[in-house]
């Protein structure tokens, strides 16, 4: 599974987008939206313990904007009522609430405080042992005891005062925290997530960046056509093979057709391996969680269905670390002949975030702020320029787009008429000249 090697920060009125390219195809597409669900992957908070539920070895919590899932793991439950700190994994996704864990993190520029893991670490992309045991002189005996920390290949370069006062800055936050908690000062956030551009440079670094605004590097390189080829129900390989994606709030159910493949079921199970990692490459792309099912084709013996489930497995290496710690799983076949995969969640996927629910449609939000990055992009040169669109369209501009609509017009130098029709689909928009 091939990393982005370019990233394309796309910039409009209302959302910016990211794109992950790798050789010119996309990898990766993450959208921060004006009036999106918020973003909290990644926050720390003094939540209070709202109900134990032992039978799921888990604990809801309240971080003070809402109620979040918490993973105990082996650590004993606390009591209901407690406050203590914890670090938000997930961001909610539908009807499912962010999950949470009692590990904290506390990220700084060069180093990363481990309050519940007493270990002291060091990147292993830093290889010189020179600088290894100079970075460990110079900050272990810093550490408080009980507290570890994570040391980042940045800080080989670092001067040893800036190694010190990032630290020093942590333990400070650290303490801050444990004073709240005695004082019983929560629920509250205490560090806020890190923005969608911190996690992706954190994730990918040294990735070469390209800038762009109102769509025009996405136009430029046709990645519009690859984002609705990631929003496509039903998706033809270059083999011939065909998949269908269906979303469901249990599960993802992925079924494979060879209709239009070429050979006999003895060539299957090769057809099957080797498109492994277009499949993973989708599940990543299209942000596809939980459980998923690939319904194959009946395979019959079980030593190609061994080397298909293995070769799934290897196309999940290297899953993008902004994504999940762990890369996702194949758990093997059902009685019935499906491969099931587990993948963690962290969020909503792309087609939940750019899609209507049940009808999957595009959103009036999505329609509109394309509408804005075509009016930047086409109406050079146009003194009044006019849009017509749908009732719909209209509304949204008016009210959760207002923000995104004012900076578009300040753009076109103050002035742009929007007027609606009835007649007009909710994906029809008509930009030109004002008429008279």
């Amino acid at each position: 599974m091939r990393d982005p090697d370019r990233l394309i920060i796309d910039r409009s009125p209302g959302e910016t987008r990211i794109a992950g390219l790798a050789g010119g195809t996309l990898t990766d597409l993450w959208i921060d939206r004006m009036g999106g669900a918020a973003r909290r992957a990644g926050e720390i908070d003094i939540a209070r313990v709202t109900a134990i539920r032992p039978e799921l070895n888990a604990a809801f919590v309240d971080l003070g904007h809402g109620e979040a899932f918490l993973k105990l793991g082996k650590k004993t439950p606390p009591p209901e009522g407690a406050l203590i700190a914890v670090t938000v994994t997930t961001d909610a996704a539908g009807r499912k609430q962010p999950q949470a864990t009692r590990q904290v993190a506390l990220a700084g520029r060069f180093v990363s405080l481990r309050p519940d893991e007493p270990e002291f670490a060091i990147s292993g992309a830093l290889k010189a042992k020179g600088k290894r045991e100079r970075l460990k002189t110079l900050l272990q005996p810093l550490l408080p005891s009980g507290i570890g920390l994570l040391v980042s290949a940045q800080a080989a370069d670092a001067e040893d005062i800036q190694l010190i006062t990032d630290l020093t800055a942590l333990l400070t936050e650290w303490k801050t925290v444990n004073e709240a908690l005695a004082a019983g000062d929560g629920p509250k956030t205490v560090r806020a997530a890190p923005d969608l551009e911190a996690r992706i440079g954190a994730a990918f670094p040294g990735v070469e960046r390209a800038e762009s605004s109102a769509g025009a590097l996405f136009a430029e390189e046709d990645l519009d056509s690859q984002i609705d080829r990631a929003l496509a129900r039903r998706l033809q390989l270059a083999n011939g093979i065909a998949l269908t994606f269906d979303e469901t709030e249990a599960l993802v159910a992925i079924d494979v057709d060879i209709a239009g493949a070429s050979g006999g079921p003895k060539a299957w199970p090769q057809l099957f391996q080797d498109m492994t990692r277009d499949l993973a490459a989708e599940i990543r792309l299209r942000r596809l969680s939980g459980l998923v099912l690939v319904d194959f084709p009946k395979v019959p013996e079980k030593a190609d269905r061994d080397r298909i489930a293995e070769a799934m497995q290897t196309a999940f290496e290297n899953w993008p670390s902004i994504a999940q710690e762990q890369s996702p799983q194949v758990l093997g076949w059902t009685r019935c002949g499906v491969l099931e995969i587990t993948v963690t969640r962290t969020g909503r996927s792309l087609r939940d975030e750019l899609m209507r629910p049940v009808e999957q449609h595009p959103r009036a939000a999505t329609i509109s702020l394309e509408a804005l990055r075509r009016l930047l992009r086409e109406t050079q040169g146009i003194a009044q320029p006019e849009m017509i669109c749908s009732q719909d369209v209209a509304d949204w501009l008016d009210g959760p787009g207002r923000k995104a609509l004012g900076e578009t017009k300040d753009k076109l130098g103050g002035f742009l008429k929007i007027t609606t029709d009835p007649a007009y689909r909710l994906d029809q928009i008509e930009i030109g000249p004002a008429r008279r």
